[in-house]
């Protein structure tokens, strides 16, 4: 990438108050669905400190470094001509990324400098630039963001970064929770948020969509369809494999399924191919794949069926359009959602992924013996905490005397 390229991504270099009109920063600007992400206060702008934000695509990576370089020049101090933001997308390989920060440095190492490098997963080897930079004391006087959306390549750059001050930060689209901090949802009760939220999902664009247009446009489900199929791509998967693995999971959503029965009806012979899929999407924080945990032997095992939930209720739709084809998916969604056992399955959903963000690992249990299955498993150190996920109140019998917490939409 040439100078004047580098240019056009950093107009402020030219006029610091450039940034104010930055399409990411506008985007935000005064709108009542702009999400404040606390991890923000997480993000330092100290000279020596690195951090690898890792989450899927399109849930505002780009904007919180934007955001980041907004308040480094205007609350900070830092000089706008040392604040610099790359699109990983345009470079071919980490030497050409590593020549571009070197050349641009230049002059500016004793100064302090802010660097952001985006969707750095794009390039090949890039750790291998990472850590030559590192290794060279040139980012001594740095603060570095890295975001990405492939958390094998980002976890394996982490763990060469042994003493030095490299962070990792997940960043996951907004939850029920995050949905109150919202102009736009201010005021209204929980349940009511719950309720948008199972329609909606927590991606910023289906929530832009539902403020600016009262539902969430086809458009935006293709878009999020499009950068699934992408990224795919780059692992070279197959995009007709991929769209039957998305279906499976969408039509087996809360049941326990092993390799081969997610390759029932669909074209796909091996349940190899099926498990890799599903290893790529979770990778590329598209799902969450639960295990079964043996309360007898105080382990997972790895070999039983498992349960695979989508991260967020707007990937239900996208997967469930992609053989239907994109048309009034929000309203079929809503039919779709109608329908007590339907609606019950996504809920349950929600809370797991919403525990899943806060405590990790997470299991689910099942006895074949004694035709039993417990919808959560918490591990906290030696004890075990049992949740089952319900519509209603229920009283429900205990599992090898331990009690099983019911979670409704009223206590969630």
């Amino acid at each position: 990438m040439n100078l004047n390229s580098i240019k056009i991504l950093n107009p402020w270099w030219e006029k610091p108050e450039a940034i104010e009109s930055d399409e990411h920063i506008v985007q935000i600007k005064d709108k009542p669905y702009y999400f404040n992400n606390p991890v923000k206060s997480e993000l330092a702008l100290e000279p020596g400190r690195g951090y690898i934000m890792r989450g899927s695509r399109q849930i505002g990576k780009t904007t919180l470094l934007k955001e980041k370089i907004k308040e480094a020049i205007q609350v900070k101090r830092v000089a706008a001509t040392k604040c610099i933001f790359l699109s990983c997308e345009s470079f071919g390989n980490y030497e050409k990324l590593r020549d571009t920060i070197v050349d641009w440095l230049g002059t500016k190492r004793t100064d302090q400098t802010v660097i952001c490098l985006d969707e750095i997963t794009f390039v090949d080897d890039w750790q291998r630039c990472v850590l030559w930079l590192y290794n060279s004391a040139l980012l001594k006087n740095s603060s570095l963001f890295i975001t990405g959306s492939n958390a094998r390549d980002l976890k394996k750059m982490a763990e060469r970064f042994p003493g030095r001050n490299v962070k990792e930060v997940n960043l996951y689209p907004l939850n029920v929770d995050d949905y109150a901090t919202l102009d736009c949802f201010k005021g209204k009760p929980k349940a009511e948020l719950l309720e948008t939220y199972m329609k909606v999902g927590g991606f910023p664009h289906a929530i832009r969509d539902l403020c600016e247009f009262g539902q969430v446009l086809d458009e935006t489900y293709e878009t999020y369809s499009n950068w699934i199929f992408g990224d795919a791509h780059r692992f070279s998967l197959s995009r007709e494999v991929l769209i039957h693995i998305l279906f499976r999971i969408f039509d087996t959503l809360s049941t326990q399924v092993t390799w081969q029965r997610i390759i029932e009806k669909t074209p796909v012979k091996s349940h190899e191919t099926a498990s890799a899929y599903v290893e790529h999407l979770e990778l590329a924080f598209l799902c969450k794949v639960l295990n079964c945990y043996e309360i007898d032997k105080e382990m997972a095992s790895p070999r039983k069926a498992k349960k695979i939930y989508f991260i967020d209720p707007l990937l239900y739709v996208v997967a469930g359009g992609y053989l239907r084809g994109f048309r009034n998916s929000f309203k079929w969604w809503i039919e779709y959602l109608n329908k007590p056992e339907n609606r019950g399955n996504v809920f349950e959903s929600v809370v797991i992924n919403h525990l899943a963000r806060i405590h990790d690992p997470i299991y689910y249990w099942y006895s074949s013996n004694l035709k039993r299955e417990v919808d959560i498993l918490l591990k906290q150190g030696k004890d075990i905490e049992l949740y089952d996920v319900k519509l209603q109140p229920q009283t429900v019998k205990p599992v090898m005397g331990k009690t099983v917490k019911i979670i409704t939409p009223e206590n969630f």
